[in-house]
């Protein structure tokens, strides 16, 4: 199947009309063509490349299966006084991942109840100021690595990390952008940067009896509020930001979505590109299409829109839940889109046929938030994870949309779910329990 679709975008596949069937074009359809301008595209070297990469490709999720299969609790950590409502990780940018060197540090960023946010370690290296790498023991797996305790003046109900945007060969200097939405009618941007003054306080300080113990009163990262997004006139439910990482879309129940351009934005004004009030109902969901062209947004009125953001006008909209539409997520490849809610359920959208392609009995309550695999080569969106209101995490194939792995643990409600990349595909869960959880 996946040979078919690849020889089918590169034009080696012929649809006839009369069978409405696809054929492979063989030898004598080569001959036939009087240029002779189909003999180089179906070579048949071209044709054992193929099959090799599919090959490699089918290996590549094999081991990636069997990873997740064996998935475990990893580490455990309170991360609020009030129940953590939202949790985001950072990834590598789509457009400019060949500019880097070295390994990126994985960090978490979780929003709760108190209107705060919080960065925990991810599990890969992180610099020391002085351009050293730490060892496993000064830096574990969920150590509290950065903390803004006041940020929104009421509950934090979604959160979005921006890509990491950088052409440098070293993490020195290496930033970040977290967004958070909350119920206090605004949504705000925080710049996430290595703390210089780490250094100074985590001497060798001695402790009562005389032993030499590290002094980790300062943390590793600075939170500091760059921009505040004001417009909305009801709560605020969603964010998430575009590929490019210079724009950021907020969801409200006041019946709109809203553009906003993180360059120009300040603490006195955020600069608003577009309003759009194309739903019946209250907004929830909002997704970004990996090559930035489409936005997906969901409603309580069970509907989901797909819109052209160079036209600002609607593309296409679904329909097919029973209940309120919660999430939306953009598969990387390009031509699904998934979506889920109070019903259970999870629907895969066919972009290119504009009609479902499956629809998954996931969960017995609802679906809080939905993530796909990063589009690296060590995961290759080969698999889909889920949270729900029933208290578990869910891990499912992309190829048929099969269960691999549930993530039992949190006591109540999982507010919310993400994916780490990397070959260990760790995956981090959030719950109304005030826990925020590794899984790897």
């Amino acid at each position: 199947r996946l040979e078919m679709e690849r020889r089918r975008r590169r034009g080696m596949v012929r649809w006839t009309r009369s069978k409405k069937r696809a054929r492979l074009f063989d030898k004598d359809d080569d001959d036939e063509d009087a240029n002779g301008t189909f003999g180089s595209m179906y070579h048949g070297d071209n044709i054992k490349q193929d099959a090799l990469l599919v090959k490699d490709l089918d290996h590549s999720c094999e081991k990636i299966y069997s990873t997740i299969r064996n998935q475990a609790l990893e580490g455990s950590q309170y991360g609020d006084v009030r129940p953590l409502s939202a949790v985001c990780t950072s990834s590598l940018g789509n457009y400019n991942h060949l500019d880097y060197a070295g390994p990126l540090p994985k960090i978490i960023a979780t929003g709760g109840w108190s209107g705060g946010i919080k960065i925990w370690n991810g599990g890969n290296d992180h610099r020391d100021v002085d351009g050293g790498e730490t060892t496993a023991d000064e830096v574990a797996p969920l150590d509290l690595l950065g903390a803004k305790n006041i940020v929104h003046e009421d509950r934090i109900m979604g959160i979005a990390m921006r890509p990491y945007l950088t052409s440098t060969t070293s993490t020195d200097g290496l930033t970040t952008m977290v967004a958070s939405a909350s119920i206090d009618l605004s949504a705000k941007l925080c710049k996430v940067t290595l703390n210089e003054d780490a250094a100074a306080d985590s001497m060798d300080v001695e402790d009562d009896d005389g032993n030499k113990a590290k002094n980790k009163q300062q943390l590793r990262y600075n939170i500091e509020e760059c921009a505040h997004l004001k417009g909305h006139a009801a709560r605020l439910c969603s964010v998430a930001f575009h590929p490019t990482g210079k724009f950021v879309a907020t969801t409200s129940f006041d019946h709109t979505w809203r553009l906003w351009d993180v360059e120009t934005s300040s603490m006195d004004e955020g600069k608003e590109l577009l309003l759009q009030d194309g739903h019946a109902r209250e907004v929830y969901g909002v997704g970004f299409h990996p090559d930035g062209s489409l936005v997906s947004t969901t409603d309580f009125g069970g509907v989901v829109q797909c819109w052209d953001l160079r036209t600002g006008k609607s593309a296409c909209h679904f329909l097919g839940h029973a209940k309120r539409v919660i999430c939306s997520e953009f598969s990387p490849n390009g031509f699904q889109l998934a979506t889920a809610g109070d019903d259970g359920t999870i629907k895969i959208w066919d972009l290119r046929r504009r009609r479902p392609s499956a629809s998954i009995p996931a969960h017995t309550n609802l679906i809080t938030q939905l993530k796909f695999s990063h589009s690296s080569s060590s995961q290759n969106g080969e698999f889909l994870a889920s949270s729900s209101f029933d208290g578990t995490g869910k891990i499912w194939s992309t190829r048929d949309w099969k269960l691999l792995s549930t993530l039992e643990g949190h006591e109540g409600k999982v507010m919310g779910i993400d994916v780490l990349d990397g070959q260990d595909c760790g995956v981090v869960t959030c719950g109304f329990d005030k826990t925020l959880k590794l899984w790897k």
